[in-house]
């Protein structure tokens, strides 16, 4: 326990000298709960933060306004201490630190991961397997959120998180228990969109946000910073009179039905990305050499205005019909839906992002 109270005590002492300068009392708003200073602050093994802010504000399916986010947590011990998450709240900070709403989140196996953290150090599953609630010495991971509200007017302008830590198995330490973590939760709407694809049957096959499929999942270390450009991402695939997505052998792309079927502009915007000229992946497998860069395959970038950024990707070779630098109306031809790039079936990406690059930004919702 004294080691963990000297190593907290200097990382406290170094934020203290390095930070403290950095902003000057004539930056901080004196009603911002964030910035806010009213207590010495507690000394903890834990660090933790929200990945990207502020956070955004989106109608889900089932009624509900979703705040889907990410925290990391970090174990900053200088000595081999495990550290437990205890407990975790998400509290109002400008209402007295106030619990409010639910959480809840699920991993692709069906488990309850709510208030767990993934761990790096063990091979991806989607399960329960890639979450726990002990962090050891110099670890990091990340918490997935999915707060959900009634109605907008319950949205609050600010989140903290209440997070209550132990030392698995240490004499004499009892848990320490402090609120951290802030953001500002915007008061932006998501953009309305036009549907990218024509008919019916069309079904969202991974997305957002009570599920941690391998959207949400996906965390891109990035010029230095972690992102998370397919928070909200879809990837489109669309059913047969039978429920089916292909008839006879998978592995002919002509065997499923929409494979080719015509992409069109969701929003009006200027084309700033094309990448054509990739092959199709035969089904079944995916690329051994895909990149940063051919991921997406063959695809179109759309800025559609306010600092939003429409991602078409996965696009039959030869297809699109666009150019970079054009303008298209909503509801204008792109190309067609294949199965180029870092693929192993049909289907349409798409995802609104917050700069032109489909890997290195954040996800919006939509």
């Amino acid at each position: 326990m004294k080691d963990l109270l000297l190593a907290t005590a200097f990382i406290a002492l170094a934020t203290a000298l390095t930070g403290g300068c950095e902003n000057g009392s004539d930056t901080v708003e004196a009603d911002n709960p964030v910035t806010r200073v009213e207590n010495p602050g507690t000394l903890t093994g834990l660090i933790w933060s929200v990945i990207a802010t502020p956070v955004y504000p989106v109608s889900g399916s089932d009624g509900l306004i979703h705040l889907a986010y990410e925290v990391q947590f970090t174990n900053v011990t200088a000595t081999a201490v495990s550290i437990g998450i205890d407990s975790v709240e998400v509290v109002d900070p400008t209402d007295g630190n106030s619990v409010i709403s639910s959480v809840k989140v699920i991993a692709l196996d069906g488990s309850d991961i709510t208030f767990k953290v993934r761990n790096y150090d063990v091979p991806v599953t989607f399960g329960a397997d890639n979450y726990s609630d002990v962090l050891g010495p110099g670890q990091f991971g990340v918490m997935y959120m999915d707060v959900t509200f009634g109605s907008e007017d319950q949205v609050p302008q600010f989140l903290g998180h209440r997070v209550t830590t132990l030392i698995p198995g240490a004499e004499g330490s009892g848990p320490i228990t402090t609120i951290g973590g802030y953001t500002e939760v915007s008061a932006r709407k998501a953009v309305a969109l036009s549907p990218p694809l024509k008919g019916d049957r069309w079904v969202d096959g991974d997305g957002c946000c009570t599920i941690i499929g391998p959207h949400r999942f996906v965390i891109n270390p990035v010029d230095g910073n972690l992102r998370l450009a397919e928070r909200f991402a879809i990837d489109f695939v669309q059913l047969d009179d039978n429920g089916k997505l292909f008839e006879g052998d998978p592995s002919d792309l002509n065997n499923w039905h929409f494979y080719g079927a015509e992409i069109y502009a969701a929003a009006p915007g200027r084309v700033v990305g094309v990448l054509d000229g990739l092959p199709d992946q035969p089904p079944g497998q995916l690329p051994s050499d895909a990149t940063i860069v051919t991921a997406g395959g063959n695809h179109v970038v759309v800025d559609i205005g306010g600092g939003r950024f429409a991602f078409y990707a996965h696009m039959i070779p030869g297809s699109i019909q666009v150019s970079e630098g054009d303008f298209v109306e909503r509801g204008q031809l792109l190309g067609k839906l294949g199965n180029s790039g870092n693929t192993d079936s049909p289907h349409l990406h798409f995802h609104i992002m917050d700069s032109p690059a489909p890997i290195n930004s954040n996800g919006l919702p939509y």
